[in-house]
């Protein structure tokens, strides 16, 4: 005859093994999601450092532009400041000034297209700026 208390020991330790073999399973499913997991994680954090890189290229690029930008600007400050003065005032001479003046006279797109050399879109916008206004 078996003894009933190792039925119940061979119970206790299948039942033992089946739920080991269970929780098993489930580790390896949670380490292979944990897996995935880190890989599309390790993907983003690349991606987000070659953005952050290009970004801090494009941000030294314009740096140096805009030194050069500065450098020009000076010297033409520098340029504009030894020209002598047209304007009695002691302001310098507007390049419209003329052009202003026609169209305060009445002067219309084809005049001051030929006279000033205008496109036609700069006329009609300088006529609609400084035009007379007429009431509707």
């Amino acid at each position: 005859m078996t003894n009933p208390f190792l039925i119940a020991l061979f119970i206790a330790f299948a039942v033992g093994t089946v739920a080991m073999a269970a929780v098993l399973a489930w580790l390896v499913m949670a380490y292979l999601a944990l897996k995935h997991d880190y890989q599309r994680l390790s993907e983003r954090v690349s991606s987000t450092h070659n953005d952050l890189a290009g970004l801090c290229s494009a941000a030294l690029a314009v740096d140096r532009r805009m030194d050069t930008a500065d450098g020009q600007l000076k010297r033409l400050s520098e340029t504009l400041a030894g020209l002598p003065e047209h304007r009695p005032n002691g302001q310098p001479d507007h390049p419209y000034r003329s052009v202003i003046q026609k169209v305060r006279g009445g002067a219309n797109v084809n005049e001051l297209m030929q006279s000033a050399g205008l496109s036609h879109d700069e006329a009609a916008l300088l006529i609609r700026l400084h035009g007379s206004k007429t009431s509707s």
